[in-house]
């Protein structure tokens, strides 16, 4: 199976990161090296970043690379899962408890949606 790289997805994931760690673009491009017009255009999808600079931005970032692209990736399933578990530190002990029935929704409708999908198959 063969995937291509989701430069949006890409681009979007560098600007979470570096707004996460509280940093401009001027400050990313100087650490990784680049213009800001390049960081610009990676977080915009305007332009295809080498897999040195990604590197390099990845490592700014302090984060991995799996983390950068892991939209583009068939087997991300961890990455997501990790996002996911950042995501739960964040609420309160009662959106915490609300979770597992709302998984278990979600759950039941994506396996309404996979069955929708076998039948459009046929």
């Amino acid at each position: 199976m063969k995937m291509s790289v989701d430069y949006g997805k890409l681009g979007e994931r560098v600007r979470k990161q570096r707004e996460r760690g509280c940093m401009s673009q001027a400050k990313l491009a100087e650490a990784a090296d680049v213009s800001i017009q390049h960081i610009s255009n990676i977080e915009n999808a305007k332009t295809k970043v080498s897999l040195e600079k990604l590197v390099d931005i990845a490592n700014v970032l302090d984060c991995s690379m799996d983390e950068l692209v892991c939209d583009s990736l068939v087997k991300a399933k961890v990455i997501y899962v990790n996002e996911a578990v950042g995501m739960f530190s964040r609420f309160s002990d009662a959106q915490v408890r609300a979770l597992p029935e709302f998984l278990r929704s979600c759950t039941y409708f994506f396996h309404i949606m996979e069955k929708n999908m076998r039948r459009e198959d046929v």
